[in-house]
């Protein structure tokens, strides 16, 4: 099947051209934190067909957005990966998350651990007194990810790259919950859907400095 097409010559169009198919725009989601093979890649968008969501790879790769790469041993596997041109899409995504994010989700809806870390970029909203440079590395199933926010700035990275002030472990529904509820660190760890080592009262802070943008 081809790719459709718009036929328009407004920038906009030419990339909905592109990136437009469905699935097309969260498969760069899935990967804007690193490769991953095509189970991995299922498992954050379970919703998508095995044939769309292979469809949408060759597409993808054909328009020089996402390549396969093949992992030497003792892995010997293929993986998905974002183009440098893919990698840029990231500001698109966050921007959409921000829109997006005063829209009412329908119930019991999920989110994948990868969605919710580029949520993290999109939400967060450093306080009027600037905030001290902090650390967190939050582990959901087998996915590691570091978390450092500064005054003015947000990096996300997945796997353990540095020293951190605390480490959560939790599933995204729970995560979730900190920044959107009044639900807090200490609830949390009481009720036994968090555990936090490391300074618990850095890690209460960081939950607090993400929230929905103005409207």
């Amino acid at each position: 099947m081809s790719q459709r097409s718009y036929e328009d010559a407004c920038g906009a169009a030419l990339a909905m051209d592109v990136i437009g198919e469905r699935w097309a725009l969260l498969i760069a989601r899935e990967l804007m934190f690193g490769p991953k093979r095509f189970r991995d890649l299922r498992g954050g968008l379970p919703k998508a067909s095995q044939n769309v969501l292979s469809q949408r790879l060759r597409e993808l790769e054909g328009n020089g957005v996402v390549r396969r790469v093949e992992l030497g041993p003792p892995v010997s596997t293929h993986v998905y990966e974002l183009t440098e041109r893919g990698r840029q899409l990231e500001a698109v995504l966050i921007a959409l998350a921000r829109w997006g994010a005063h829209i009412q989700g329908k119930d019991g809806a999920d989110m994948s651990t990868d969605a919710f870390m580029l949520l993290l970029k999109a939400l967060y909203l450093p306080p009027a007194d600037g905030v001290p440079t902090m650390a967190v590395r939050l582990l959901v199933g087998v996915d590691s990810f570091d978390v450092e926010v500064e005054p003015a700035s947000i990096s996300v990275v997945r796997g353990a790259r540095a020293d951190v002030d605390a480490t959560a472990r939790a599933d995204v529904p729970t995560l979730l919950s900190l920044i959107f509820t009044d639900a807090t660190v200490a609830s949390a760890v009481d009720a036994g859907v968090l555990e936090v080592t490391g300074d618990q009262a850095a890690g209460q802070r960081f939950f607090t400095l993400f929230g929905l943008p103005p409207s």
